[in-house]
């Protein structure tokens, strides 16, 4: 055979393998009009799965099959923990093949049990996830951020990470763990999320970075901002540093790290949450390479926004949105420049404040703002789309191997009463800062206001409180994929034989 049509033959299977991997995605649950539900639990007497994050690994399961993880508060209480995750490994169906609470950490201080917000990240150069999450002391009266660490071959070891529903304890599926950021509870933790350093060299490759709120223990009205920095390899952490300067209600932090490793983090600040005008800042990091902490500019302001939202009700919608900034980085073709891409919910009319109770929001909107100078200076605020009804939850995640930026959130645009969701996911093509036309990701609609009847402790309302997104690729048109991890109640649960929506995690995907 010769040398050309040998790389004819080469090119058409390599296309075909392209187009069966296209195609199994395309007619996978996954893309379904409900995405997939993304727990195992049975449908008797089932309670609540709220989504709170999602990350992969491209192809790291097979070819064409991802690694996915996601995180959700379940109401089953596995192993003890409502802190839960659910891992993909064997399928491209968003279907998960194995699910468990996150184990409890011991330390020299106490053992500590997870608690709540777990938020999930994926390091694609090392082959990790990551996944923080609130902690308490068993026996002490502290709270802590704790961080676990799982392999691919500890997700793939299906001797120590069996399959199904790990509901005596997970600890085989992970690597590492550690409990940071300890204090008692007059110092309350709250909202943490985490990043990590994909670079494979300069100080810091590697780190992983968690944020999180902190009250201050001697005035309970105030908060602010701490900082930690993790080793990759065994999670030895820095002390944790106040990143929020002189703010005094510094809360929902959101941490990245650019492509040439600076550590950045945007945050919300008011004097008097849902009253007054709400600050967005941004604050940017030096590596030092943990377990040393990073050095930290003062906050810069992005904008204040006058008519923010904090725990108000959203228009017919029965559920409730909060101002919670989060932003993601592009590296330009210039191989310097680093756009950076901020999107919050906000009240598009002034809110309707009842005292110290929850206000009542008629219209949200999710917006974007801009920055090319490492957040100096920003662009107008815009809105990510002008349709009629209720747009919220939004978050943002760059695909690194092709520089398009995704933007996920919920409508209600579609329902003629503008109470029923769908999930949404906008793009911004590389080298621009415009929104292309929005992906209508689930076609069928949630209905919030349908939950299951089964009550437990802690139960998120409605839909949860965000949704989660990830996205990767190969640089090749067609092998990158956006997952979106949202809440959901198409699926229904039997209560003494009688069916009924119940509220699950599910899972959708855009291959592009």
């Amino acid at each position: 055979m010769n040398t050309r049509v040998a790389l004819v033959m080469h090119t058409i299977l390599a296309a075909l393998l392209v187009s069966a991997i296209s195609a199994r995605a395309a007619s996978s649950p996954c893309t379904g009009p409900n995405g997939s539900r993304f727990n195992l639990e049975p449908r008797a007497n089932a309670v609540v799965q709220a989504a709170e994050s999602v990350a992969f690994l491209h192809n790291a399961a097979g070819a064409g099959l991802d690694l996915v993880l996601a995180t959700a508060t379940d109401e089953r209480g596995l192993g003890g923990s409502t802190d839960a995750f659910y891992v993909q490994r064997s399928s491209a169906n968003c279907a998960p093949d194995l699910e468990g609470g996150l184990p409890f950490i011991s330390t020299a201080f106490d053992l500590f049990a997870p608690f709540g917000t777990p938020v999930a990240v994926a390091d694609p150069v090392r082959n990790v996830f990551f996944i923080a999450d609130l902690r308490f002391g068993t026996t002490t009266d502290d709270n802590g951020v704790g961080i676990v660490k799982a392999t691919t071959a500890s997700l793939l070891n299906e001797s120590a990470c069996p399959k199904g529903t790990q509901s005596s304890g997970s600890a085989g599926c992970f690597t590492a763990s550690s409990v940071f950021n300890i204090t008692t509870l007059n110092a309350f933790l709250s909202n943490p999320d985490l990043a990590v350093d994909p670079r494979t060299s300069g100080t810091g490759a590697g780190d992983v970075y968690a944020v999180v709120t902190q009250a201050d223990p001697n005035n309970t009205l105030h908060n602010s901002v701490s900082l930690m920095a993790c080793r990759n390899e065994d999670l030895n952490c820095s002390n944790s540093i106040t990143i929020s300067g002189s703010d005094l209600e510094g809360d929902f932090a959101w941490v990245q790290v650019r492509p040439d490793g600076e550590i950045t983090i945007s945050y919300s600040n008011t004097t008097f949450p849902g009253i007054n005008p709400e600050d967005i800042k941004f604050v940017r990091c030096t590596p030092k390479g943990a377990p040393n902490a990073p050095s930290c500019s003062a906050p810069i302001l992005i904008t204040t926004e006058k008519t923010p939202i904090f725990a108000s009700f959203i228009g017919d919608v029965p559920m409730s949105d909060v101002l919670y900034a989060k932003h993601a980085h592009r590296l330009e073709s210039d191989g310097k420049t680093v756009t950076t891409f901020l999107v919050y919910d906000r009240c598009s009319v002034p809110v309707i404040n009842y005292g110290f109770v929850e206000s009542f929001c008629p219209k949200t909107d999710v917006v974007l703002t801009s920055s090319n100078d490492g957040g100096q200076t920003w662009s107008t605020i815009a809105n990510v789309t002008n349709s009629a009804g209720q747009q919220f939850f939004g978050t943002v995640a760059t695909d690194r191997s092709t520089g398009i930026v995704n933007i996920a959130y919920y409508s209600t645009e579609r329902d003629a009463f503008q109470q029923r969701p769908q999930v949404f996911l906008a793009q911004i093509a590389p080298g621009t800062t415009t929104l292309g036309t929005p992906h209508l990701l689930t076609t069928a609609s949630a209905d919030a206001q349908a939950s299951s009847p089964v009550m437990v402790l802690f139960e998120p309302q409605g839909l949860g409180d965000r949704l989660g997104l990830a996205a990767d690729g190969t640089g090749t048109t067609g092998q990158s994929r956006a997952y979106v991890g949202f809440t959901w109640n198409s699926v229904f649960g039997t209560y003494g034989g009688v069916p009924m929506p119940d509220m699950n995690n599910h899972l959708t995907l855009l291959q592009y």
